[in-house]
């Protein structure tokens, strides 16, 4: 089914009852109702512990867009070039990819193009070159991937381009012999030095594309890309920003979990919210089809489980505790990292440690059963921080712990390690070498029971460490029997009977 496009999307941001962030960013997307027929998402998977989820959204509003002007020159496969505007999905590009310790030049193909219109700067180097682009697009540095420009507006820092800087590419102009490219390593790469960036004072369209190297050589220099997500392209999406902006909700959502409540078949087993994006991500603020979906589970008597890193959980507090009282339901609250530097550069748009710390006291505070989730664990940057989150959570009133190894699939691999190399280039190869060090070699090890745990020397350390901070604290005595699934009772039928 083809999602339906909104004409007026409400603001994410519009509710005084949200405590999300330092900054909020500009409510630039597009809402896309999922007209679904099913609700409830079965799965199977060994490493997870529940059999049932609950996703009232698909697509994540916390990102940046990276634009450049359409007349940009592309360098091309065969060495040509082509202006951005005209640049295609399928077409071959030269972009760069790390092989052993350095960075060197490769052939990729085009996965995605799309155009915004966006606040314009012109960005000029010592040799001339000039590159109009937005503020939030980033170009390869010698000290690693930066923004335009700053933020403009509210806390938080990112790394930008500042007087000194020198751009790395092929130098302009680029139209190059494919031999004299094919393979070579970025550390004899033209080094242009950043002159200038200049505010054009006017919206332009802006254009940008998606390759398989997750990079692309503009007007000579190596310029950022956004990323596919793969589930987004499923909805007939883009790449990039449509999985940023374009998100889609499933207005039914109470409606349909309260038919499949009503199936004979359904016998009340855990329901979690959510498997796939956080069910109290912005929009809920003014959808709250979380909420709506929680007061069919209150109706039903069924137990309930939610997995969040936002506050805004803290809105449905008067509905968890209906649901305690006549089933059960159990809180994690995801911490990965503690070091708030840390946090804001993997997480930027995430509500900080200290304050998701603030939920778990309220919520263990209205008497719910609420945990902390260690997840994920990044080894060479937080893994060290597990005491202090475990002590911190434990402090506020959670009494479960939970700890997943990161995880790397498929373009995830490539989209972590350029978030990592952007945000904290100085820590990049350090925490790259800890998970192929507690991956076999590999960023990733796919096999059920290893994948969320790691292997080897490295991660078992790691988990010891959290195993015994647990230990340390009381944490998890007696988790298991928590949840209940004999509560369930749908209005007006009395206790459901078992089928003999």
């Amino acid at each position: 089914m083809v999602p339906r496009p909104l004409s007026n999307p409400p603001n994410p941001w519009l509710s005084t009852e949200v405590e999300y962030l330092d900054e909020i960013p500009p409510a630039e997307l597009e809402v896309y109702e999922d007209h679904t027929r099913e609700i409830l998402s079965h799965n199977d998977s060994p490493d997870v512990g529940f059999s049932w989820s609950v996703n009232p959204y698909r697509g994540c509003f916390h990102a940046c867009a990276y634009c450049m002007a359409g007349e940009t020159p592309i360098l091309m496969g065969d060495g040509t070039t082509r202006s951005l505007a005209d640049i295609r999905a399928g077409d071959v590009v030269y972009g760069t990819v790390l092989r052993g310790k350095y960075r060197r030049y490769a052939r990729t193909p085009v996965l995605a193009h799309w155009q915004t219109l966006k606040k314009a700067f012109r960005v000029t180097l010592e040799d001339g070159t000039a590159l109009v682009a937005s503020g939030d697009h980033r170009f390869l540095t010698e000290r690693g991937w930066k923004y335009v420009t700053g933020r403009t507006s509210g806390a938080g820092r990112r790394p930008h381009l500042t007087a000194g800087n020198s751009l790395l590419g092929t130098g302009a102009p680029c139209i190059v012999r494919k031999r004299d490219i094919e393979g070579r390593a970025l550390k004899n790469a033209a080094r242009l030095r950043l002159m200038s960036v200049e505010p054009l004072g006017v919206e332009l369209p802006m254009y940008d594309i998606t390759t398989g190297t997750g990079d692309f050589i503009a007007n000579g220099v190596v310029s950022h890309n956004c990323y596919a997500r793969p589930t987004h392209e499923y909805l007939g999406f883009g790449a990039g920003t449509d999985f940023d902006r374009k998100i889609t909700v499933k207005p039914e959502a109470p409606r349909l979990l309260r038919e499949a409540f009503e199936r004979r078949s359904w016998k009340g087993e855990l329901v979690v919210f959510s498997g796939v994006t956080d069910c109290y991500q912005p929009l809920e603020a003014s959808y709250r089809l979380t909420r709506g979906c929680l007061e069919v589970c209150a109706e039903y008597r069924n137990p309930v489980g939610i997995i969040t890193k936002s506050p805004l959980i803290e809105r449905d507090l008067d509905l968890l505790q209906e649901i305690q009282r006549t089933a059960r339901v159990s809180v994690s609250v995801s911490v990965p990292l503690w070091n708030r530097e840390h946090a804001h550069a993997i997480e930027p748009y995430v509500a900080t440690p200290e304050r998701r710390m603030k939920t778990i006291e309220r919520l263990a505070s209205a008497g719910l059963s609420v945990g902390v989730n260690v997840a994920p664990v990044i080894p060479g940057l937080s893994d060290a921080d597990i005491p202090r989150i475990l002590e911190a959570a434990h402090a506020a009133g959670a009494r479960r712990a939970g700890f997943v190894f990161l995880r790397l699939p498929g373009s995830v691999k490539q989209v972590f390690e350029q978030r990592l190399r952007e945000t904290l280039p100085l820590r990049a190869d350090r925490v790259l070498n800890r998970v192929r060090e507690a991956r076999g070699g590999k960023l990733y090890d796919s096999r059920f029971g290893i994948r969320g745990r790691g292997d080897g020397q490295y991660a078992d350390a790691t988990r010891a460490l959290f195993e015994a901070t647990v230990k340390r604290l009381g944490m998890n005595e007696g988790f298991g029997a928590e949840v209940r699934e004999d509560t369930f009772r749908p209005p007006g039928r009395g206790r459901q009977l078992p089928l003999l």
